[in-house]
């Protein structure tokens, strides 16, 4: 009745959830349905008022139309000062940028549909722009006076490979800035900005402060294991030494110390909604990121005492919710500007999707932004293997089910050598539970017992956690490997529109219907029923509870992964199944129980022995005890002529030589009786 009422209140919850996921669901493909008709833009402060905006036409062609030597213009932010201009450039097979003039950034970068990327992605930057330009003081305040109004940039350059904007203040200064790309630069272009001090004077600038751009939450189906926050990031990676600050404490003084890469997700951000400042000696470079796609800015000088800024931010959208995101700065020290002079700034910039395989091409550690957590030397072969796998294939779910067949095929000798112990130690629980039932009041000399019985049958009553305990690294390193792999975003496989998400087949009475979960639990159930647990009386209290978890097993991953990526459910289907076909493999092997039944009648064929073969003296029960061997039985010279050494090295001369003479007289009564026990035994096995 127990196991009944259990197995009723997992299903209740699992129900429950389903229902939730159901409404979440449809909250989704409403908010999809408006996100195609209508989209509205907020600030990068959230105190600042926000309205709708016409959002850049999704079709190519039309953009062409407008004419690249054309800016586009839409309705601005009610706190601007002038209209904005876009203007969309730097294109090439990959993605494509749309720039601003209102602080000579990126309003947009456009992501296409190509190489493993399956579906267009626009990575918006709202409020302020990607790579916006401002100055501040030491003590993080925005400069004031001219620099820190806002600033209409004039377009002075607009090749197929370069875009220059320039901003000029008459007789104080010139700020410039640059944009390159390559043409097989895929996700990459490059920035520089130039100061330039027009006055006679030193021109006081402060800390340089540029924009990391905005990333917001994805919209995804009802999970609710996964929040949507953890995704949403403001990373860095540190490569210099502490700094040396006043206060010697790393946390009181907001410097970085030891911290190489460190990622802060949305709800890190504090009360306020920032996060506090983080204070680098040299930092290689900093990004902003959401499940898929990333913006990584990094400088191609070495900049000391670096400063990375994040906040949260929310996207409003007319009667919806507010999508949440973040968004991140990264300062760098400039001072003084000298009279006539000029000062350069460089930086490579990345964004597009978090490919494991493109980001380790680009070296200096931008793959370690996938955060692949503390099984990164799992996930980062696998994530290879996986794009190596979908080169032959073509078709990333093959890849997953041949991955899969091939890890359980490297495992397969340590399941299978596990499997066999687990059956030998079902075919010995008899004698086993005898033996708990001889030694129930001596715990002692029931492990003692125990230990010798699994010796002299050859088992290894740790064997079956082996592949248990080998599972838990290659399941989460897969899982962190799937969950924010951009590959997998778009790409279709059997019913599944989305192995990145759940696999999805329809809606019913507001219940998201995922057909892999189910496959998957009708195979574990499976797999379960080929290894049924013995419930004999001979069983102790915690196998039998172990043996009633592991029949719901197979309900609480249903519970768990029915929320998860179809990706992940899939890995876990197959591997259920090439578990089964091991294990009906492995069932052709001789069955331990036969092995163990003709070693117990071996046993008694000897017991019926006649007993005076069998019979030997008391002296020489007592010299065979004293020797360290068996009472019965034939005598193994081996065995006693090693003994007798070892015990004889207790009465060697030097030994004796350092005892008194009371324990010296003892010590010669012994050796001499060890000696005449192993002569004894001796004149035995030669007759």
């Amino acid at each position: 009745m127990k196991n009944i009422l259990i197995g009723i209140g997992m299903l209740v919850l699992a129900f429950y959830m389903l229902w939730e996921q159901g409404k979440q669901q449809q909250e989704f493909l409403e908010q999809d349905r408006l996100n195609e008709t209508d989209q509205t833009e907020p600030i990068n402060d959230l105190n600042r008022t926000v309205r709708s905006i016409e959002p850049i036409s999704s079709d190519r062609n039309d953009v062409e139309d407008i004419n690249r030597s054309q800016p586009t213009t839409r309705p601005t932010l009610v706190d601007s000062i002038q209209e904005e201009e876009l203007f969309e450039g730097l294109s090439n097979n990959f993605s494509s940028l749309v720039f601003t003039n209102q602080d000579g950034g990126i309003r947009e970068v456009s992501l296409k549909q190509f190489s493993r990327l399956s579906r267009d992605y626009n990575m918006s930057h709202l409020g302020e722009s990607l790579l916006s330009l401002s100055f501040e003081d030491e003590s993080g305040k925005r400069l004031i006076g001219d620099l820190s109004v806002p600033r209409q940039y004039k377009r002075i350059e607009s090749g197929n490979r370069s875009i220059v904007y320039q901003w000029e203040l008459p007789n104080k200064i010139r700020i410039e800035r640059i944009y390159t790309r390559e043409d097989d630069s895929t996700y990459v272009f490059s920035h520089k900005t130039i100061l330039t001090n027009l006055s006679s004077n030193p021109l006081p600038l402060g800390r340089i402060k540029l924009n990391l751009g905005s990333a917001f939450r994805m919209p995804r189906l009802y999970n609710p294991f996964d929040n949507a926050a953890t995704y949403l990031n403001v990373g860095y990676y540190n490569e210099g030494l502490p700094l040396a600050e006043g206060c010697s404490c790393a946390e009181c003084s907001g410097r970085i110390d030891g911290e190489q890469e460190e990622f802060f997700q949305l709800n890190e951000m504090g009360a306020n909604g920032e996060m506090e400042t983080k204070k680098l000696s040299l930092a290689k470079w900093a990004c902003v990121n959401n499940q898929f796609f990333v913006n990584i800015v990094r400088p191609l000088d070495e900049f000391a005492n670096s400063w990375i800024d994040g906040r949260s931010i929310q996207m409003l959208e007319t009667d919806q919710d507010a999508i949440e995101g973040v968004s991140g700065t990264i300062s760098f020290p400039i001072a003084y500007l000298s009279p006539q002079s000029s000062k350069e700034f460089s930086f490579e910039i990345y964004a597009g999707p978090k490919d494991y395989a493109g980001l380790a091409l680009l070296g200096h550690e931008q793959k370690k932004v996938m955060q692949f957590g503390v099984f990164w030397w799992v996930s980062e072969p696998f994530s290879w293997l996986l794009n190596k796998l979908h080169g032959l294939l073509g078709n990333y779910g093959l890849a997953i089910i041949l991955l899969t067949i091939l890890v359980k095929l490297v495992l397969w000798p340590l399941t299978a050598k596990a499997t066999q112990s687990q059956k030998k130690m079902q075919s010995l629980q008899g004698p086993m539970s005898k033996l708990r039932e001889k030694h129930k009041g001596n715990s002692q000399k029931l492990n003692q017992e125990m230990m010798k019985f699994y010796k002299e049958h050859k088992v290894n009553p740790f064997a079956g956690c082996w592949p248990i305990l080998i599972q838990i690294p290659i399941f989460l390193g897969m899982f962190w490997m799937l969950r924010s792999a951009a590959e997998l975003y778009g790409q279709s496989f059997l019913w599944a529109t989305d192995l990145s998400e759940q696999d999805h087949v329809s809606q019913v009475q507001g219940f998201s219907l995922n057909v892999l979960p189910i496959l998957m639990v009708i195979t574990q159930w499976f797999q379960m029923k080929l290894n049924p647990m013995q419930m004999g009386p001979e069983l102790s209290d915690a196998q039998r509870i172990n043996a009633k978890m592991m029949r719901f097993m197979p309900f609480m991953f249903l519970i768990f992964l029915y929320f998860f990526s179809s990706a992940l459910v899939l890995y876990w289907t197959v591997q259920n199944l090439m578990t089964i076909l091991q294990t009906l493999i492995t069932k052709k092997a001789p069955d331990p129980k036969d092995s163990f039944k003709k070693e117990r009648e071996t046993e008694h064929e000897t017991e019926e022995v006649p007993k005076v073969l069998n019979e030997v003296s008391d002296k020489e029960k007592s010299y065979r005890n004293l020797l360290g061997l068996k009472s019965k039985g034939l005598i193994d010279l081996k065995v006693l002529e090693k003994n007798y050494k070892e015990r004889s090295e207790n009465y060697s001369d030097f030994r004796l030589s350092e005892m008194n003479s009371g324990k010296r007289r003892q010590a010669l009564d012994k050796k001499q009786r060890l000696e005449q026990a192993h002569q004894f035994l001796l004149d035995i096995s030669k007759k």
